[in-house]
């Protein structure tokens, strides 16, 4: 589990977060003040420093303090429930995720979870862009903790906040990343027969298939009943078509529902290289809603298409790239 520095000025609030982490297994070190934060982030790195933005502590000067200091962990601000602006401060502040209020637990342990995996894909920006194949095992848990399926889940609710700001590092960076949109062909045909408890474990099992399917530093997360989302940093669209298609083969293997196939939307955001690339080039204003979009509007034509298929958004026909 994860080492979490809590900057939080508020003993109540902190201690409901520190109940919240140490019960899913973190440590957690807890400070009042932006001086306490960065003295102990020196003595002692953090996997994920989680602070208060605004208000007695002063979570976006702590943040660019820790970044002056040369703390690299990740950095997550929390910000009471009227601030309407919270992602572009924290993304202006060198944070790298916000939680806007009220804090779930839930939503807490998801965020952690995924800043960490992220982090993983940061410490190692220069491995292959195709994920490898893993060795066959059994069907793992997923490592962030789960909502019931749905588009309210705590995953993907923070997915869309992650991403958000994702989108405009790879932009800023010059990296690839993919999100690919997943759903079960003809599911509610092939699930009809099934208890609403045995429904409930295919989804299971399909998420798990997911993840057993994808590299650490990858996200999978439910969206909709029978449709997953999954978000791929690093990866550019010949390395995204890979990762579909493995993924749309592995979903044959659903033990617990008739035998059927899966589709796969995939939408890529490559930054273009060249002159006026660096790291100090405007950043270009892209969506997470935009990549959603059109991941869900290739995945419609797969399977108009009949399904089993997986379509790359921007693809002219069903025929390119083979």
């Amino acid at each position: 589990m994860a080492f979490v520095l809590l900057a939080e000025p508020a003993a109540p609030v902190a201690g409901v977060l520190r109940r919240y982490l140490e019960g899913a297994g973190h440590e957690v070190a807890w400070v009042a003040s932006v001086d306490e934060a960065l003295r102990a982030a020196r003595e002692r790195p953090p996997s994920v420093l989680l602070a208060s933005g605004t208000g007695a502590l002063d979570g976006e000067a702590l943040c660019r303090g820790a970044r002056a200091q040369g703390l690299t962990a990740p950095v997550l601000l929390m910000y009471p429930p009227d601030e309407e602006h919270a992602d572009e401060r924290a993304l202006q502040s060198g944070a790298d995720g916000s939680l806007v209020g009220p804090l779930k637990r839930a939503t807490v342990l998801t965020c952690v979870s995924l800043l960490v995996q992220r982090e993983e894909a940061r410490r190692a920006p220069q491995a292959a862009p195709t994920p490898v194949t893993p060795a066959p095992v059994e069907p793992q848990a997923p490592r962030a903790p789960q909502a019931p399926v749905g588009a309210t889940s705590a995953d993907f609710e923070f997915l869309k906040r992650l991403m958000f700001m994702e989108v405009k590092r790879s932009r800023r960076y010059r990296y690839p990343i993919a999100l690919l949109m997943v759903e079960l062909d003809r599911f509610q045909e092939r699930a009809s027969s099934l208890a609403p408890a045995a429904r409930k474990g295919a989804l299971a099992e399909t998420l798990g298939l997911l993840v057993a399917g994808v590299r650490d530093i990858d996200v999978a997360v439910p969206f909709a009943d029978s449709r997953f989302v999954v978000f791929l940093p690093h990866t550019p669209r010949s390395g995204a078509r890979v990762v579909a298609e493995r993924l749309r083969e592995k979903l044959k293997g659903v033990t617990t529902l008739p035998v059927g196939t899966a589709s796969v939307g995939v939408s890529v955001s490559e930054p273009p290289a060249g002159k006026g690339a660096g790291p100090g080039a405007p950043v270009q204003q892209i969506s997470f809603g935009g990549m959603l979009k059109d991941a869900g509007d290739a995945l419609r034509r797969a399977q108009a298409a009949g399904g089993d298929w997986v379509e790359v958004a921007s693809d002219a026909s069903r025929n390119q790239d083979g």
